[in-house]
């Protein structure tokens, strides 16, 4: 695969402006255009516009205060995913939400139509379920109220001492969250007058609904982990391809890092997406290396399979069109389904999508991973998710979804079963997150710095976090000096 493209290089004393330069090589429009197959439409919907580069304060990621801004305005107005639909399947199962210091019982009801109670008992506030499950209704463990599945109010001891609420026992119900049902995942909002979900994930639904087959997954594997840094860290290192050669230099002969695309996409102030074409070389390398090279590069990482052992090719082969015609021919039995229509794109690279503020769908079968966040307890710890998607079994069979492996600070994604050689990438990522939470707290300059394009999409999280926080402040009739230490200059 030739390493020169038409992306925008930097030429001296050019007139490029800020966010138009790219690395040279091949960009992803153009190695779509090889693909042998036909490409999904929504991967040929592509955009981005120019964020800023003035630094982001370091304060974002460390504050307590600004932990609870964003806990204030952002957590309780915006719609996260909270479980999938198959993990609530009966009437009465229940999966409980939690996120910065909301907590909801998301709960299947007996008509098939789902909801979400606040965790929290009308009498004196007590934490009604801690744990997910099946149960006939959620009774207080501290005097015993007990409320439906269906939220309201079917027991009161010492009725006589509450008249004041047995008369209204059938309106006495628990407060409610909004919630929206998508592809098999279950998503909830706080706000009472927030966005429709199908407005404020149009561009995603979209692009999903046209391109991508979606609904018709199930998870193989699922894992939550406490990560030892803020949110916002953990999220970026997942969310860009500037790291891979730093990080994962293993990866630098079959993955085009640097050429990846990212998508802002101005209509769609929610949705980003960020392409990284896998079965050719990394800008970075000095040296042209054949197609030959390339192939036995992505098959000792992807199936450990040692150089020289696996498919010869020819001088002009395309690697990516040689690779994904062997992941077609090894996914289809594993999976059950015909794989002959998907295209070279779908099977081989990382598509991965992001729903603000948190969710994170990557698109194509080759990678088909979700990731979830959330704050800890602190500013400095946090909670990933990471499912593991599979095409349902064209017979249909076979489907049963995972349960969820729970690991702790200190234990590594290598403890989750079945998340295999994916572990190793994870655990790369991890070594760097405690020396980034740890740094930046340091007294030296006070602001992150973002590339243009590349880490664009980080930026943009950080401006509509801003947004939600200053449309709160407003609301609440308070001021934008109270903040302004904390938000993401312009320009």
């Amino acid at each position: 695969m030739p390493r020169t493209g038409s992306q925008s290089v930097p030429e001296p004393g050019g007139s490029l402006r800020p966010g138009e330069a790219r690395s040279p090589g091949p960009s992803m429009q153009e190695l779509l255009d090889a693909d042998t197959r036909a490409v999904p439409v929504a991967l040929r919907d592509h955009g981005y516009s120019y964020r800023g580069s003035s630094d982001v304060p370091r304060s974002r990621y460390t504050s307590p205060e600004f932990a609870a801004l964003e806990a204030e305005y952002m957590w309780r107005a915006t719609w996260q995913v909270a479980c999938r639909e198959d993990e609530i399947d009966k009437t009465g199962d229940h999966v409980v939400y939690d996120v910065a210091d909301e907590s909801l019982i998301v709960t299947r009801q007996a008509d098939g139509s789902i909801r979400a109670f606040h965790n929290s008992c009308l009498h004196r506030g007590t934490r009604l379920r801690n744990d997910d499950g099946r149960v006939g209704s959620f009774r207080c463990p501290f005097h015993g109220w007990t409320w439906g599945v269906d939220g309201r109010l079917t027991d009161l001891p010492c009725e006589w001492d509450f008249p004041h609420i047995a008369q209204s026992a059938e309106t006495y119900c628990l407060p409610e969250a909004r919630v929206a049902r998508w592809c098999g995942w279950v998503f909830v909002n706080l706000d009472e007058g927030c966005e429709p979900f199908e407005t404020y994930a149009a561009k995603l639904i979209d692009h999903f609904d046209t391109s991508f087959d979606f609904a018709n997954r199930y998870a193989t594997f699922h894992a939550v982990k406490e990560v030892p840094c803020n949110w916002k860290v953990c999220m970026e290192a997942f969310s860009e391809g500037y790291h891979v050669i730093a990080t994962h230099p293993q990866i630098l002969e079959f993955a085009g890092d640097a050429n990846s695309e990212y998508s802002i996409w101005d209509d769609s102030p929610y949705v980003s997406r960020f392409v990284n074409g896998f079965g050719v070389q990394s800008p970075h390398l000095s040296d042209t290396l054949s197609p030959q090279q390339v192939v036995d590069a992505y098959l000792e990482f992807a199936a450990r399979t040692p150089r020289g052992e696996g498919v010869r090719v020819g001088e002009d082969a395309n690697p990516r069109a040689v690779v994904a015609a062997i992941l077609r021919a090894g996914m289809a039995p594993r999976l059950g389904v015909d794989l002959d229509g998907v295209s070279d794109s779908e099977v081989l690279d990382a598509i991965l999508y992001h729903l603000f503020p948190a969710f994170a769908p990557w698109a194509g079968l080759g990678q088909p991973l979700v990731y979830r966040w959330r704050p800890g307890r602190t500013p400095d710890t946090c909670f990933m998710d990471v499912w593991r998607l599979a095409p349902i079994p064209d017979s249909g069979a076979g489907a049963e979804p995972a349960t969820c492996t729970r690991l702790g600070l200190d234990q590594s994604w290598k403890e989750a079963p079945r998340m295999g050689t994916l572990a190793d990438v994870f655990e790369q990522d991890m070594e760097n997150l405690p020396m980034v939470r740890a740094g930046l707290k340091s007294t030296g300059k006070q602001g992150v710095s973002f590339g243009n394009y590349q880490e664009a999409r980080l930026r943009q999280v950080h401006q509509t976090i801003d947004r939600f926080i200053l449309q709160g402040l407003e609301r609440d009739g308070r001021s934008r000096a109270e903040v302004e230490r904390y938000l993401v200059p312009e320009g």
